[in-house]
């Protein structure tokens, strides 16, 4: 799972603001008046997009009770009920459908609206942080769509990778605008950290990330040690790695993505029983912890270099349950292959 996608679960939410910057008092009201009318539209947007997950999941697990019928020799019954499932799943994408195109509306409404708060107010942070949420999900979705629901290549790769980084560079500039209002300043910051993970400007995401922490009350302090911890990783500075990733935990015990961060601290540092536990601790706290793909990846390669490999290939079939067709899955499939193909040799001597 990307690091934008875990702030957008994770460290996204609204922060309603009555008063910003004195100006002109007619229109800072005309500002927040759109303000409001944006967030309207930006809820309904993310009301859409939960309904849409809510069905793909039970899509998935619905899908899953029908092979598992199929597999077991069905009588007439099993074989109506597995009709019945089929009608109700794509019953499913057609509602599915349906919220995608309403979901577009609803947030084309809210830019709309935003955007003439700022004409009234170009200081007004409640806008801009919103503006810089909104940003960050549409840069969020451009790349799932290339590396998670497929995974482009060439042109098409070059060209979502393009926009998404340009989205994120507005919600970068809207979210450092806000930043100036103490009321969501650390919440500001912390998407910074993760824009910046993002770009691997790593010293930069431990400054945000610090930033973020310089409020004592800030709420999810958690999520920006995890930051600072998965920035420190990538500069091979693992033994701070570890020392944020596991004070996130501390502060937040359920916090997935810094458990699997801190396996993968712990990996690097040939720990590979102790990064073993934290991978299968991830998994075990369920959804939406067993969808972050990468987990089921490195799970099955330290299975692999402890000889389990019988373990590794289940990690790696689990891989593909999650998205058959991201590019995490390309490698999983690699590996899976590797081992059916190593078995397949020791079999034949």
């Amino acid at each position: 799972m990307t690091t934008l996608r875990i702030t957008l679960l994770f460290a996204c939410s609204l922060v309603f603001l009555s008063s910003c910057k004195e100006q002109d008092p007619k229109d800072s009201r005309y500002a927040q008046k759109q303000f409001f009318l944006g967030n309207d539209y930006f809820e309904k947007y993310m009301e859409s997009l939960q309904k849409i997950e809510r069905l793909q999941i039970e899509n998935v697990l619905t899908e899953q009770e029908i092979a598992t019928t199929l597999q077991q020799q069905p009588d007439e019954q099993a074989l109506l009920d597995v009709r019945l499932k089929n009608q109700r799943i794509q019953k499913n994408q057609e509602t599915i459908r349906e919220e995608m195109e309403m979901s577009g509306r609803f947030l084309n409404a809210a830019l709309e609206e935003l955007k003439k708060s700022l004409v009234a107010d170009a200081s007004y942070a409640a806008t801009h942080f919103l503006l810089g949420l909104i940003y960050l999900k549409k840069a969020t979705s451009e790349l799932d769509i290339s590396t998670r629901m497929q995974c482009m290549t060439g042109d098409g790769l070059t060209e979502h990778r393009d926009t998404a980084n340009s989205l994120l560079t507005q919600a970068r500039r809207h979210f450092i605008k806000a930043a100036s209002d103490r009321q969501v300043a650390s919440k500001c910051h912390n998407n910074v950290a993760a824009i910046d993970l993002h770009f691997g400007n790593h010293e930069d995401a431990v400054t945000a990330a610090k930033l973020a922490l310089a409020d004592l009350v800030y709420q999810e302090g958690h999520v920006a040690r995890s930051n600072m911890g998965w920035a420190y990783f990538h500069m091979k500075k693992y033994d701070q790695a570890l020392s944020q990733l596991t004070q996130a935990l501390l502060m937040e015990s359920k916090f997935c993505v810094a458990r699997y961060r801190l396996g993968r601290v712990y990996q690097e540092q040939d720990r590979t029983e102790e990064a073993i536990a934290e991978f299968e601790k991830t998994l075990r706290q369920g959804h939406p912890c067993n969808s972050i793909q990468e987990v089921h990846l490195y799970l099955g390669l330290a299975y692999v270099k402890l000889g389990r490999t019988q373990e590794a290939a289940g990690a790696f079939e689990n891989c593909l349950r999650v998205a058959a067709n991201s590019c995490v899955a390309v490698e999983c499939r690699q590996y899976l292959k590797m081992l059916q193909s190593e078995e397949s040799e020791a079999s034949a001597n």
